[in-house]
Parts: structure tokens; C-alpha cells; sequence
């Protein structure tokens, strides 16, 4: 799937009009949750966004053409549902209408911009093979973010992929079958963390409750078309 010039437009053109990004709001403003991802942690004291509501996901998928992913920035609530703008290869970069994106390869995020704390850059070349194939096995992984000093900071992994077992999933227009897959990572440079996923029969990640990086923490994703 590689969109078209007019397509990218169309398809952010329609999830700004069709206002796809969970507000935070109180009676007297709303705050689109473009600005939770990158300003709000700040500036909206601790009040969290309420999540986007079904009425929301199912205008969007009428709205705009083509895939469509739900997405939440961990420990700071932020949510939007993001549309490709652009492919290279197995890279797919996702946007939201305010222009933050995170670039996907076969379904796993493996790059932001925008959304504070980034992952700059990462190598899952030993990885991914190992959770699209829904295949116990253990793995090298390396994360780069940047430090407040525009420092680049690495994180070297160590990982094993656990599958646990067939699972039912259902987000937006799919509904079938797919497996559960766990991936513990340990480091001496880094945090240790889980990260869990649903991948389908063919290999693409559908979802995942990613951990990417010690700012977003867990950043959630999930496949609605």
C-alpha cells in the first residue's frame, strides 16, 4: 500500500474534520489531543482526556478511506487515530491530522516523531522475524532516543519472544483469528521491560502494548482497518 498525494490529503483532511482526536475538555474549552502527545502533560495540570468514544472510531472509519489505527501515548492518556502517509519498503509512516507520526514495519513501531520522548531510531532485525512468526526464541534489539542534551542514548537488549496462544481479535472493521505474543527484554543500559502483541496468520502486528522509552513508558496500537 503505498497512498497517493491526494489520498494522504484526503484521509488527514477527514480525520481533522471528523474530529478523531479525543478532546480534553471542560465547559468552557477543548483541548484536541494533538497537544496531549507533545504540550498537555505539562499544561492541563492532571486532568486525563477522556478516551475516544465508539461513536468517534466508527465516524472515522465512514469518513476516511483506507487503514486506520487507534493510538494511546502511555502515562500521559493521549489518544488519536493515525492514517499512512508514506511507505518505504515495509516502513509505513503513520500521522495524525496535527502531524505527529510513528513509522511502522510490518505492523511493529519502530520509530516516532512528535510525541515526546521519541524513539529516534531502533534495530529489530533479529526481532521481528522471531514475533511474526509467532515463534518462541531470543533476540537482539537495540532503542536510540535522544537525552535533553541532544545526546543520543542506546539501549541494548536482549529479548525473548514467548508466544501464549491463539486469541480472538476484534478492533473496528477485523475481526478473526490471531496469536498472543509476550517479548521480555532485559539490558544492562536500560530499563527491562514487556511488551505484548497480537500478529496475525500472515505475520502483521495488529496490536501491541509497546514499551518506548521511560517518558511514553507503554504506547498502545491497534489495527481498526
Amino acid at each position: 500500500m503505498r497512498p497517493t498525494k491526494t489520498l494522504r490529503r484526503r484521509a488527514i483532511a477527514a480525520l481533522a474534520a471528523a474530529g478523531l482526536l479525543a478532546a480534553c475538555s471542560t465547559e468552557k474549552e477543548s483541548v484536541n489531543a494533538l497537544d496531549v502527545f507533545g504540550e498537555l502533560r505539562a499544561k492541563l495540570s492532571n486532568a486525563n482526556p477522556p478516551p475516544l468514544s465508539e461513536a468517534q472510531i466508527r465516524q472515522s472509519l465512514a469518513a476516511v478511506p483506507g487503514p486506520i489505527r487507534f493510538l494511546e501515548v502511555g502515562n500521559r492518556g493521549g489518544q488519536a487515530l493515525i492514517a499512512p502517509i508514506g511507505q518505504n519498503g515495509d516502513y509505513v509512516t503513520w500521522a495524525s491530522a496535527g502531524g505527529q507520526n510513528v513509522v511502522f514495519r510490518n505492523g511493529f513501531a519502530v520509530q516516532s516523531r512528535g510525541l515526546g520522548g521519541d524513539l529516534m531510531s531502533s534495530d529489530e532485525d533479529a526481532l521481528l522475524p522471531l514475533i511474526r512468526a509467532r515463534q518462541q526464541g531470543t533476540a537482539p534489539y537495540v532503542m536510540r532516543f535522544l537525552s535533553g542534551d541532544n545526546d543520543t542514548i542506546v539501549y541494548n537488549y536482549t529479548c525473548n519472544v514467548l508466544p501464549r496462544g491463539a486469541t480472538d481479535y476484534v478492533a473496528g472493521e477485523i475481526n478473526g483469528n490471531a496469536t498472543a505474543v509476550e517479548v521480555h527484554c532485559v539490558s544492562e543500559t536500560g530499563p527491562d521491560h514487556v511488551s505484548r502483541y497480537v500478529v496475525s496468520s500472515d505475520g502483521y502486528v495488529l496490536s501491541g502494548e509497546q514499551w518506548f522509552g521511560q517518558l511514553t513508558e507503554t504506547l498502545t496500537y491497534r489495527t481498526l482497518r
